[in-house]
């Protein structure tokens, strides 16, 4: 008779996902939303969930390369811009929300690249939701107000809940030309005159 074998037996029980997943540990991350739970319970599609699952480096990626796609756009000029429309040069921004939250953060914008429009886009839960902005406007009375903010030596970023109301909802190749073209911000923005009522970052 082999006396380890009960031992054996124990061990393996009390290592089992069976046994563990009642412990107190283990509770307080299965009880966590996180961005994949949060995308899951907004019933976000499958689509949506494969780019959702991504790492940080290799989502930025595929994000930028879809809004290529998407509106068409020329290749970049240098390591300064992401892409080129109409000979505009733009930054193209992509993010994901927070888990459960309707906000998330766009980073690494830098002041001084060679760029003149900011293409902002955030995976929604059946698609994309995509705004621009002019970088004089971002990088400029935004900067000013606090809702573009220093992020150290990885640039600045923003908020989309502060700095939505000052940016152009995107949703053609045509609006996009015409954002590009004409540099106005959105009718319904805050006077950029005066402080606006939305929270910084």
């Amino acid at each position: 008779m082999n006396l380890l074998t009960p031992s054996i037996v124990a061990a393996s029980d009390i290592l089992s996902c069976v046994s563990w997943k009642n412990t107190k540990a283990f509770q307080t991350i299965a009880a966590k939303e996180t961005q994949l739970k949060y995308y899951k319970r907004m019933g976000a599609s499958a689509e949506v969930l494969q780019l959702v699952e991504l790492e940080s480096k290799p989502f930025g990626s595929v994000a930028e390369k879809m809004m290529c796609e998407i509106f068409g756009l020329g290749p970049r000029t240098s390591t300064q811009n992401d892409a080129t429309l109409d000979g505009v040069k733009i930054e193209i921004k992509c993010a994901r929300y927070w888990a459960g939250k309707d906000d998330c953060v766009w980073q690494h914008l830098e002041e001084h690249h060679d760029y003149d429009y900011a293409m902002f886009a955030v995976l929604d839960f059946h698609g994309w939701k995509v705004w621009g902005i002019h970088k004089s406007v971002l990088m400029g009375e935004l900067r000013d107000k606090k809702i573009v903010t220093f992020q150290g030596k990885q640039g600045f970023w923003t908020r989309k809940s502060a700095v939505l109301p000052y940016m152009t909802p995107i949703n053609t190749i045509d609006v996009l030309k015409a954002a590009l073209m004409r540099g106005l911000r959105p009718p319904h923005a805050p006077s950029l005159q005066t402080e606006s009522t939305e929270g910084g970052v």
